[in-house]
């Protein structure tokens, strides 16, 4: 009886340790491909300015636009800093042997603009279908360089983006990734020459031990991500498991040799597997809420982190992250000062939910933004972009808002593609702005009509997603309503409580769709001079 149970004491410390080997294995591999997913969609957010860019560079004729170039890459680089420096170059007809530089904005390039190897790299990008990428060492500076062109028109924007000298990236304690050394090399070798970013030293490289390894598209190249864990990744009973059971086995063997004994012991162990698979559903649910987490500030950031002061005009806005799910929405706003005085603003919603959805929420936020810099319509910006979004391909629709305004006269013009109407609150009451709604973006080339609203001094214009007005079985007309009531309760507070007062009123936490929310007060002085700013909640 004490040789059965010592065998059955080995036997289940051994089945112990290969099952926690496998889960550990298994979890490994899950929050690496995790990973790639969210470093796939920060490739597609890099490389989303360079195709608007080149889209709106090729509506400009041959000549191009090089003043749009500079101000929407000059965003780029100060709000946001994607890049280091950017240069828009163009091919002549003659042949791609004769190039002209048109635009430069950023930091001093890495590569010397006149010098024959950045002119190669964008003699390579107009030779290939994808976008080329190189990793450039010059002096102590090191940075990856990405050419992408439109062959049919020859226009080329070559980017640089700055990597730290020691290639150290720290990673948040409160990171879904934080129990992961992790290092990111450029093509499909790991030499310590094509190191981009590492969380460790470099003298801890290669990663070794248990590691996990995949790789990411990355232009004309690849981005190969090893990954290693700093720590156990199961439930700390999981880890010990294997030790627990010996050690008790050892005991209870040499306590008792009984057969009714035995069975308890039995039962006692199956209790504690029982723990041990709960514990580690509940890890696994952990890991679902870090992994949401990270999706919704990967959304935040792409939504504006400054709101630009609109003189005569105050500002505020909010998003709301569906309650329901891992997965995030493609709700935006964006506000854009146009020049003189002229400010533009957008707010979309984007069907679907994942990473997916909002990278083209990025493409139709960039898209539009730099339509209107380049000074179109409300009507036109939607026109040109009806054709670049195929719900046949990429399983999205579109629905957004665009609107043009005059701060100096209160009046906007407002063009819809499917989206919910804008609401007017003004001293005498609160009503929906009537107009035409266009189809939603995606459905193929549509034109738009717009029409010119003229905010009064005091007036405030409520634009907003259909999370915050939709109810699942319930007519959207009680929804609208229910705006109106919520607003005309809440008019006589400051602007950015106003809209919290209405989210708080409105939004459901049963429902899992996002809520987006841009609010534009016109200044009751009503004339040029006066400028209350913006605010942001």
């Amino acid at each position: 009886m004490v040789v059965i149970g010592l065998v059955l004491t080995a036997a289940s410390s051994v089945v112990a340790h290969r099952v926690d080997r496998s889960t550990e294995e298994r979890l490994l591999e899950t929050q690496t491909e995790q990973a790639a997913a969210v470093l796939s969609t920060a490739i597609a957010i890099i490389q989303l300015p360079l195709t608007t860019g080149l889209q709106v560079q090729a509506n400009a004729g041959m000549d191009g636009n090089p003043a749009v170039f500079r101000r929407t890459f000059a965003a780029n680089i100060s709000e946001d800093p994607l890049f280091a420096s950017a240069s828009l170059w163009r091919a002549e007809e003659g042949g791609e042997e004769e190039l002209t530089r048109l635009s430069t904005v950023g930091s001093e390039p890495a590569l010397d603009p006149d010098g024959a190897r950045a002119e190669e790299l964008v003699l390579r990008a107009l030779a290939v279908t994808t976008p080329v990428v190189e990793k450039v060492e010059v002096g102590d500076r090191v940075r990856l360089v990405y050419a992408q062109a439109d062959p049919d028109t020859g226009f080329v924007i070559k980017i640089e983006r700055e990597l730290p000298a020691d290639r150290r990236s720290v990673v948040d304690d409160d990171s879904a990734f934080s129990n992961l050394d992790y290092a990111i090399y450029i093509g499909d070798q790991t030499r310590l020459d094509d190191l981009t970013t590492t969380s460790v030293e470099l003298d801890d490289l290669p990663l070794e031990g248990s590691t996990a390894r995949t790789t990411i598209a990355f232009g004309d190249t690849v981005l190969t991500l090893v990954t290693r864990p700093n720590r156990h990744l199961g439930s700390g009973l999981s880890k010990w498991l294997p030790l627990i059971l010996l050690l008790s086995g050892l005991v209870l063997t040499a306590a008792s040799a009984l057969i009714t004994r035995t069975l308890s012991n039995r039962g006692n162990r199956a209790e504690e597997d029982a723990a041990t698979i709960t514990r580690l559903y509940e890890k696994n649910n952990e890991l679902y809420e870090e992994q949401r987490a990270l999706f919704l500030r990967l959304q935040r950031a792409l939504l504006p982190h400054v709101i630009p002061t609109i003189p005569e005009l105050e500002i505020a806005s909010s998003y709301v992250a569906g309650t329901k799910g891992i997965e995030i929405g493609g709700d935006w706003y964006s506000i854009v000062d146009v020049g003189e005085d002229h400010f533009g603003f957008v707010v979309g919603d984007v069907s679907g939910k994942g990473v997916d959805t909002v990278a083209e929420m990025a493409r139709a936020r960039f898209t539009l933004r730099a339509y209107l810099l380049d000074g179109k319509t409300p009507a036109e910006a939607l026109e040109k972009c009806s054709s670049q979004f195929d719900i046949a391909v990429d399983e999205h629709i579109v629905t957004v808002i665009v609107g043009l305004g005059t701060w100096a006269t209160g009046e906007v013009v407002v063009a819809n593609a499917g989206h919910p109407l804008p609401l007017l609150m003004t001293e005498a009451g609160s009503d929906y702005v009537t107009m035409p709604v266009g189809p939603p973006l995606g459905v193929g080339e549509s034109t738009y009509e717009s029409v010119t609203v003229t905010m009064p001094p005091g007036s405030t214009l409520f634009a907003f997603t259909d999370g915050l007005v939709e109810r699942r079985g319930e007519d959207i007309d009680v929804g609208m309503e229910r705006l109106v009531d919520a607003v005309e309760e809440h008019r006589d507070e400051p602007l950015a409580d106003l809209v919290t007062s209405v989210l708080a009123a409105l939004h459901d936490k049963e429902v899992a769709d996002d809520t987006a929310v841009l609010a534009l007060r016109r200044s009751t002085l009503g004339a040029p001079g006066s400028a209350p700013g913006g605010s942001g909640t």
